[in-house]
């Protein structure tokens, strides 16, 4: 018998024939990941979580940004002392020329 990580879950969709998608992590190492269950006797599919957002562009994909959105604050606090605050770099792509403003 294989044995399963422990996983915690958070479900974002749940499509019209009943099949069901997770958000999942995996406790062990602190992946996230993908999980999606058919509402028939197919077996469960897992996507990492990058290969998900590339791949899905329907209802699926914009429950899990919404999901994920929620769970950051909504305001940052505003007495926050800003000189220590490290802000990520604009994202640059190789394979795409970047786009002027």
């Amino acid at each position: 018998m294989i044995e399963q990580a422990p996983r915690v879950a958070r479900e974002f969709h749940v499509g019209s024939a009943g099949d069901r998608w997770s958000l999942m992590r995996d406790l062990n190492t602190g992946q996230p990941y993908v999980v999606h269950r058919p509402s028939d006797d197919e077996p469960e599919v897992e996507l990492d979580l990058g290969s998900f957002l590339v791949l899905f562009h329907g209802q699926e994909r914009d429950n899990l940004l919404q999901l994920i959105a929620s769970l950051l604050p909504d305001e940052e606090p505003s007495d926050r002392d800003e000189t220590n605050v490290v802000r990520s770099p604009r994202f640059l792509s190789r394979w795409m020329p970047s786009r002027q403003n």
